[in-house]
C-alpha cells in the first residue's frame, strides 16, 4: 500500500507560488482566492512538518525545504502533464508514439515535416528524442526508432525510409577563396571537414575512386553531420554529406556540389520497432505517414 501523499492541487499551487514568490499572482493564475492558495500551502507545510516559505515584509522567501521540493516536483508535474495529453490522445484515437531518431536526420529531415504530421494527425502525440548510438528497446520506454545502418535488430520489424547518397559540397564563398578542384584527386589539397560519427568516410571515398588516401588529411572534426553542414556553410572546408540531409541547401545553392551525387554508403535509413508493438495505433499512424513522406521526396 502506498504511503499517504499530499494532494495534487496543493502541489500544483506550491509550484506556482514557488515560481512567482507571490500568493496573489498564484491565485490569479489558478483562478482561486488568495485565501484558498494560502490554505493549500499551509496544508503542505503541516504535511511535511516544516515551513516552505518565510513571510517577510518585502514578500515570500523560499526555504531550503521548498527548494528541494520544487526541484523534485517539477519533473513529476511535467510527466503528469504529458500523461494527461497522452490519455486524451488515446481517447481520441490518435495514439502515442515514443520515437528515437538519429540526430541530424531528426533536425534536417523529420522536423521540417512535423507540421504536416500535426495538421493531418492532430490527435497523435509524438514524444521525440535523439539517439546517436545503437540502443536497446528493452527498458528504454521507446516504441520505435529511425536509425541509420542495417536493420539487423533482433525481434524487430522495419521499413526502408531512404538509401543514402553522398555528395561532396562546399560554400560559394569557399570556392571564391580557394578555387574549384578540377578533379577528385585535387581534394587532397583542400581542408576537408570530418564527422566523428563516420571517421573513415573520407578514407572510403578516396578508396572508392581508386585514389590514394592523402597522408594526414587536414581539417576539423565534428560530432554530428548537422555541425559538418554548418561548418561547410561557414566556408571552413569541403564536406562529404548525405544528400538527403542538405537538399534545401543544394536547392538554394548555399552549398555547391563539386561532383555528381554518388551512391556508396554502407547503410540506409530505416523505421524500426519491436514486433510486439506493431499493433499500436500511434505507431501505425506514424509509419504510414512517414513512408508517404519518404516516397514523395
Amino acid at each position: 500500500m502506498r504511503p499517504h501523499f499530499p494532494s495534487l492541487p496543493a502541489l500544483a499551487a506550491f509550484e506556482i507560488v514557488y515560481r512567482r514568490l507571490s500568493i496573489s499572482e498564484a491565485a490569479h493564475e489558478l483562478s482561486l482566492t488568495q485565501s484558498a492558495v494560502s490554505k493549500q500551502i499551509k496544508a503542505l507545510e503541516l504535511f511535511f512538518g516544516q515551513d516552505l516559505f518565510e513571510r517577510r515584509a518585502r514578500g515570500l522567501v523560499a526555504t531550503p525545504a521548498a527548494d528541494l521540493l520544487a526541484a523534485r516536483l517539477a519533473p513529476c508535474l511535467d510527466q503528469m502533464e504529458g500523461l494527461v495529453r497522452e490519455m486524451h490522445a488515446v481517447r481520441q484515437g490518435g495514439g502515442v508514439l515514443k520515437l528515437a531518431v538519429v540526430p541530424t536526420f531528426a533536425t534536417r529531415w523529420l522536423m521540417p515535416r512535423l507540421r504536416h504530421l500535426a495538421q493531418h494527425h492532430p490527435n497523435l502525440v509524438l514524444n521525440l528524442s535523439t539517439q546517436l548510438d545503437r540502443f536497446e528497446f528493452a527498458g528504454s520506454g521507446l516504441d520505435a526508432g529511425i536509425i541509420f545502418g542495417k536493420p539487423d535488430w533482433p525481434n524487430c520489424d522495419y521499413s526502408l525510409i531512404a538509401t543514402e547518397n553522398q555528395v561532396v559540397v562546399c560554400s560559394p564563398d569557399f570556392l571564391q577563396r580557394f578555387g574549384r578542384p578540377a578533379e577528385r584527386k585535387d581534394l587532397s589539397r583542400f581542408p576537408l571537414l570530418h564527422s566523428a560519427s563516420r571517421p573513415n568516410a573520407w578514407s572510403r571515398w578516396f578508396e572508392t575512386h581508386g585514389l590514394p588516401e592523402p597522408a594526414g588529411i587536414s581539417g576539423p572534426r565534428f560530432d554530428l553531420f548537422s555541425m559538418v553542414a554548418e561548418a561547410a556553410l561557414a566556408g571552413l572546408g569541403i564536406a562529404l554529406l548525405p544528400e538527403i540531409l542538405i537538399r534545401e541547401e543544394l536547392k538554394q545553392r548555399t552549398l555547391v556540389a563539386l561532383f555528381p551525387v554518388e551512391t556508396y554508403s554502407e547503410g540506409a535509413y530505416y523505421f524500426i520497432y519491436p514486433r510486439h508493438k506493431a499493433h499500436m495505433s500511434g505507431l501505425q499512424t506514424f509509419q504510414t505517414w512517414l513512408l508517404a513522406q519518404a516516397s514523395s521526396q
